[in-house]
């Protein structure tokens, strides 16, 4: 997977996915590889609402990881900031090594306080509204 070619499209339908663009040489299609469909969240918390953001399988259950998308239906194509691009190859990662194993396990009790560490470094971060983007 190269980094470079990791791209953000919003979709006519509206929806945004998050792919590695293989090529886009035909006129009429975009060739890409492992495309997921860009979600946040809405969560209620004690400091307001919160979003998280998760990445899934645009197309569910299918065979090959490759989808050409017809350059019409794409209405924006960006670059991936570093960080989604980091979120993404994770959960390529993750995803693959999913489909090559029987089942998939839960997270030990140890990852889960390792993410809730990572996850407390941020609390003391100043922002100028509750509002978090």
């Amino acid at each position: 997977m190269t980094e470079q070619n990791i791209k953000i499209m919003k979709l006519s339908s509206g929806e945004e996915i998050i792919c590695t663009v293989v090529t886009d040489e035909h006129p009429r299609t975009y060739n890409v590889t492992y495309p997921m469909k860009v979600m946040t969240i809405p969560r209620v918390t004690g400091g307001g609402i919160e979003e998280s953001l998760s990445l899934t399988r645009w197309i569910h259950f299918a065979e090959e990881s490759i989808a050409d998308i017809p350059k019409g239906q794409v209405l924006a194509i960006v670059n991936a900031s570093i960080g989604m691009k980091r979120f993404y190859e994770y959960c390529v990662n993750k995803l693959n090594t999913e489909d090559t194993m029987d089942r998939i396990d839960e997270p030990t009790d140890l990852e889960l306080d390792a993410e809730d560490d990572y996850l407390d470094d941020f609390e003391d971060i100043e922002t100028p509204s509750k509002l978090l983007h």
